[in-house]
């Protein structure tokens, strides 16, 4: 297949590579690479084509290029390579344009997961903070409970201490009394009968 022979008859039928895409419903740089050799029309593209530019499909799949002849204008050769090449390089831009494009939407999509992960994990620290937190204020309190259970069992030792040395100081200052044997009178021991 020629491509030059699709574009020759694109434009002598007076069609633009735009003009051809809308008709046949493809896009411009599938036309574009049709003319350039880099694809093929597949059969139902064929049949359309050839109806539309009024020539058999054999006619575009020859490849010979009877449609160039030397007696043809050398300027309109020049021509028609200057216009491929144009629509090569408009080609070749929109397909950087598309991979630019597509490179972005992956990169911003790459982007988006990444900032979902990161949510995430930030909000699963921020539940482990407060868990630890919480599990600190429990701490702390069961702390401050044992603190007081201290304090009043030390008060409360502190006053049996104080209660005993009273109760130490009365029985050796006036704890004696008239029944009781002092130390200095002799002790008589008396038996029971029964």
């Amino acid at each position: 297949m020629s491509g030059l022979r699709i574009k020759l008859y694109r434009e002598k039928n007076g069609y633009s590579q735009e003009d051809l895409a809308r008709i046949l419903d493809v896009t411009r740089r599938t036309v574009s690479r049709w003319e350039q050799n880099s694809s093929k029309p597949n059969g139902d593209e064929l049949k359309r084509l050839a109806t539309l530019l009024g020539v058999t499909e054999d006619e575009i799949l020859s490849d010979e290029d009877d449609l160039i002849s030397p007696s043809k204008d050398a300027g309109q050769n020049i021509l028609g390579r200057i216009s491929d090449s144009v629509d090569n390089l408009v080609t070749g831009q929109d397909s950087i344009n598309d991979s630019i494009l597509a490179e972005r939407e992956k990169s911003r999509a790459r982007q988006d997961e990444l900032i979902k992960e990161l949510k995430k994990q930030n909000e699963k620290l921020m539940n482990k903070l407060e868990e630890n937190s919480k599990e600190y204020d429990l701490q702390k309190e069961i702390l401050r409970q044992k603190q007081r259970r201290f304090i009043v069992l030390l008060i409360f030792a502190l006053i049996i201490i104080a209660l005993l040395s009273v109760f130490l100081w009365y029985l050796v200052n006036f704890g004696t009394n008239s029944d009781e044997i002092r130390a200095d009178q002799p002790v008589a021991y008396t038996s029971r009968k029964t």
